[in-house]
């Protein structure tokens, strides 16, 4: 069994190294593989974990941003990429043309405002996650095409021989629907439902045409919500992938401290095959990390400027230049997108970290096992040197998530990450209070003559 499983490693580290147009029989059995019924598998929870992967590559398929490898004939495999191709344009024209609409939108409102900053944070904020989300989906489609057999390796290689690994893993399988689940069935509807409430009588400029509020604001709130639902989407494999790899580890580490005493007599359970099978685990991970890395990047960096928009917003929500100005520029529905997208963002950013700082944490915990057995005189010296080569992959090599080989995620990322937002925090308290545009000045302005002055009527409409 475990020469089968070390095989089955070794055919998926080959098939990715192999050319993205090589289609030989061994690629195209690996790639489809979440794609049909698994018969190779005998495993129910190999199939259940298969099961799941395979629901999340349908989603990240509606966007385009996984190529459909199926269909050996000729005409059915064009027609397959002619389709994921226009999917793909589909997504990325959409997003485009809501960001220029923003853009016509911003450049119309401050044409008669004398003050700027409102609309200005408003502007970038919308803009900078239009940006991030199409260069997010295109950046991913082009790294996603050995996805399904990066995917059929981890499958392949975990074992669920232990039923309190396997229920952690239901437990984390289910908590990533959490996100998009909540997505779809709960924040999605109350948008749709508040924003056709508030938006029946309302007139909107879409490029200089004065049409219905609702053929504006409906498709840029769907756009918005499809962007969330892609980063969801993305945020569940990652979870579900360093849960799945984590346990490994955690079971991995504990069978070496079962070798460690030389109570077993299972010649699986020795410390040369357990040091191999790490390797394995170890390469399936930065193979993840190649396709994922990119994007792990654009999204981390993006959701660190809305939660700092955040803290703007709790910090000095009394204040013209501070977040407040979004509310005035936005109603009731835009309102709840904003704050339902900025606490979501923190709830994602915290769970892309914390399950990638538990899959660094369970790579490394074999470390003091090593360095234990290298006092052992007893040891062979082939097994010595492997032991001490492994150490030192692990030293200079970290097993976790990367943000393009620019940021290490581990457990020094979130001590960098919370000195960022108390530094932060410290700067915008301290502008706070030296900002001459206080809350008295608001009280003092009464909302009827400030809404004109930035452009608005008292429906929040823009002024011709």
């Amino acid at each position: 069994m475990r020469v089968q499983e070390t095989s089955l490693v070794m055919k998926s580290d080959s098939c990715l190294d192999d050319s993205e147009d090589n289609d030989s029989p061994t690629v195209l059995q690996m790639s489809l593989l979440l794609d049909r019924s698994p018969v190779d598998i005998n495993d129910s929870r190999q199939t259940d974990l298969c099961r799941t992967y395979r629901r999340f590559l349908w989603l990240m398929r509606g966007f385009g941003a996984v190529p459909q490898k199926d269909d050996t004939v000729r005409q059915q495999k064009f027609r397959s990429r002619c389709c994921y191709s226009s999917r793909l344009f589909a997504a990325i024209f959409m997003v485009l043309l809501f960001n220029a609409q923003l853009t016509y939108m911003y450049v119309k409102a401050t044409t008669n405002l004398h003050t700027k900053t409102i609309l200005q944070i408003h502007f970038l904020s919308r803009s900078q996650f239009a940006i991030t989300m199409a260069l997010g989906i295109l950046i991913f489609a082009f790294r996603s095409r050995k996805l399904p057999t990066v995917i059929a390796g981890v499958v392949k290689t975990c074992s669920w021989s232990n039923d309190l690994d396997w229920n952690t893993l239901r437990w984390i399988v289910r908590f990533s629907w959490l996100y998009p689940g909540t997505l779809l069935v709960v924040v999605f509807p109350m948008g749709m439902i508040v924003k056709l409430v508030l938006l029946r009588q309302l007139q909107d400029s879409l490029f200089g045409l004065a049409v219905p509020a609702v053929v504006v604001s409906l498709p840029m709130m769907i756009i918005t919500y499809l962007g969330i639902l892609f980063r969801c989407v993305h945020l569940c494999f990652v979870i579900v992938t360093c849960g799945a790899l984590g346990l490994q580890f955690r079971r991995l580490t504990a069978d070496m401290k079962v070798s460690q005493t030389g109570k077993t007599i299972n010649s699986s359970l020795s410390l040369s095959s357990l040091l191999n099978r790490h390797y394995f685990l170890s390469e399936l991970v930065r193979q993840f990390d190649a396709i994922f890395s990119p994007t792990l990047f654009i999204f981390t960096a993006s959701d660190l400027v809305v939660v700092t928009s955040l803290i703007s917003f709790y910090i000095s929500a009394s204040q013209m230049e501070a977040s407040l100005g979004l509310y005035i520029t936005q109603n009731a529905a835009d309102m709840f997108i904003y704050v339902s997208y900025a606490v979501g963002t923190f709830a994602v950013l915290a769970t892309r970290v914390t399950f990638a700082v538990v899959l660094n944490h369970q790579a490394h915990s074999c470390v003091p096992i090593l360095f234990a057995s290298l006092q052992d005189t007893a040891l062979d010296k082939t097994l010595k040197r492997n032991i001490q080569m492994c150490l030192q992959r692990l030293c200079a090599l970290p097993v976790t998530l990367t943000a393009w080989n620019l940021i290490v995620m581990n457990r020094t990322f979130i001590l960098t990450v919370t000195g960022l937002i108390a530094t932060y925090l410290v700067v915008v308290v301290e502008i706070s209070s030296k900002n001459g545009c206080s809350a008295q000045h608001l009280a003092l302005t009464d909302s009827a003559s400030l809404l004109p002055a930035l452009g608005f009527d008292a429906n929040l409409t823009l002024l011709q």
